[in-house]
């Protein structure tokens, strides 16, 4: 939690601008007023009040006690010319406290309370308050007869337009109320502002620290830009036990001395005239963006490999089961399967799929048929005068070379064993050039049988 070590620095740096400037005043009355278009600004610093009003104070608000240091007559104005306007002062914060009961103990109070459990003063009862004096304050409206109306929006203060470095034409730190809670801590109230050339912004803070127990901070921050005809106005409440807060002191140390090493290098590199892109505080932040980025384009490409490689493996998978089913059918049943085109079937081979089935090999014989080569005198032969036997309307015009060749190419996958059988879609694949000529001639001459399926079978 970084922003309770920068409200620490922040609440330190408030003590000492008020120590300084009630040195510089001599605890003197002080009045600066600054005007912005429309607007003037006042900042008013007076004594703090004496004993005897402050108690007499502290009856009409109907409070036991008041904070040490209070003042009050300082006040920060914001007022129009035409009378209405904002202001921040000691007297109205103290009205936001809530005078009726007690919200924070001590780190020390239950051990007081254990070791004073005889004693009868412990029993007296003491009417309760916030002796803290944790206000909410966030400022007065002015004005007789014509007031700032408030209205709520969505609209927020641009705190990067607030970080561009402008001129600072007016300045001042109001202190309105300080006490040291018995020496068991810190509550203050203050209001600061700054005005630019195009806007002004302030900012009321009350600070209270609860030694041992815990750090709370209540934020108003109120910002007008010139030409525009309103305010926007925040408040914020932030709050942290002192045990939640030791273990993140170093990290906060270390955030705190990177902010500064950057702020060193960004001014060392403006007044030596450094290129901004060549500012080692900005090419570290150029690296960080660029490592972020990295990590979450690596984090991507991982999950878009996964990806990958389950698309892959279903497809894989998928394929795989169709051509298992392709050679099946094949090797069954008559349908008639068109053998894998070159990009099929490289496209099989980088899935890893077994492509031996898919390809078209020209068996021996046809390889023989194609090149017109002599049959072979292993293999029985028809000749002419068998032919002549077969009746014309059964041979039709086949010629006994290409009658012998289909018969060799029969007698080749078949040999003599008639247990082996072809179906007409198989020797298609086997490029054999069947015919149901040749088929009927070749059953006419008691050389091959068909069955009811269609399949071939060469008789003995």
């Amino acid at each position: 939690m970084t922003w309770i070590y920068d409200t620490v620095g922040e609440h330190i740096e408030l003590m000492l601008a008020s120590l300084s400037t009630m040195m510089s005043h001599g605890f003197k009355s002080s009045k600066q007023d600054f005007t912005f278009g429309p607007w003037k600004v006042t900042a008013a610093k007076n004594h703090i009040m004496k004993s005897k009003d402050i108690e007499r104070l502290a009856e009409e608000m109907n409070m036991p006690s008041l904070p040490e240091m209070l003042f009050g007559d300082n006040v920060l104005r914001i007022q129009h010319t035409d009378g209405y306007g904002i202001e921040f002062n000691a007297i109205d914060a103290l009205k936001r406290v809530n005078n009726m009961e007690d919200a924070v103990k001590v780190a020390c109070a239950q051990e007081w309370q254990e070791s004073r459990a005889d004693s009868e003063h412990s029993k007296e009862v003491v009417r309760p308050y916030d002796w803290t004096y944790t206000t909410d304050y966030r400022g007065t409206l002015i004005g007789e007869g014509m007031q700032i109306k408030v209205n709520g929006t969505t609209e927020r203060i641009d705190m990067e337009k607030l970080k561009a470095r402008e001129q600072i034409m007016f300045f001042d730190d109001v202190l309105l109320f300080e006490d040291e809670l018995h020496d068991h801590g810190v509550s203050m109230i203050s209001v600061k502002i700054r005005v630019m050339p195009t806007s002004f912004f302030l900012l009321l803070r009350f600070f209270l620290r609860v030694d041992g127990v815990l750090i709370r901070i209540n934020d108003t921050r109120l910002h007008h830009e010139a030409g525009k005809n309103y305010m926007l106005r925040e408040f914020s409440t932030r709050e942290s036990k002192i045990a939640e807060l030791k273990f993140q002191k170093s990290e906060a140390d270390l955030e705190y001395i990177e902010k500064r090493l950057k702020l060193d290098f960004i001014n060392n590199a403006a007044e030596n005239g450094c290129p901004a892109e060549e500012n080692p505080a900005v090419m570290l932040e150029n690296l960080r963006a660029i490592k972020a980025k990295h990590t979450a384009l690596c984090s991507q490409v991982k999950e878009i490999a996964a990806a990958q490689r389950e698309s892959m493996d279903s497809i894989r998978n998928n394929l795989g089961s169709v051509m298992k089913l392709i050679q099946h059918l094949q090797q069954n049943t008559d349908v008639e399967v068109q053998p894998l085109t070159e990009t099929e079937q490289q496209s099989a081979e980088f899935l890893g799929l077994p492509v031996s089935f898919t390809t078209a090999e020209v068996p021996p014989a046809a390889a023989a048929l194609d090149q017109q080569q002599p049959l072979s005198p292993e293999y029985e032969e028809l000749s002419e005068a068998m032919l002549d036997a077969v009746p014309s309307s059964i041979r039709s015009n086949i010629k006994l070379a290409e009658l012998n060749a289909f018969y060799q190419q029969l007698q080749q996958h078949l040999g003599k064993n008639n247990s082996e059988s072809l179906s007409v879609q198989r020797m298609k694949h086997l490029k054999m050039k069947v015919s149901d000529a040749k088929l009927k001639v070749l059953q006419h001459l008691s050389l091959v049988e068909l069955d009811r399926k269609g399949h071939v079978r060469l008789v003995k």
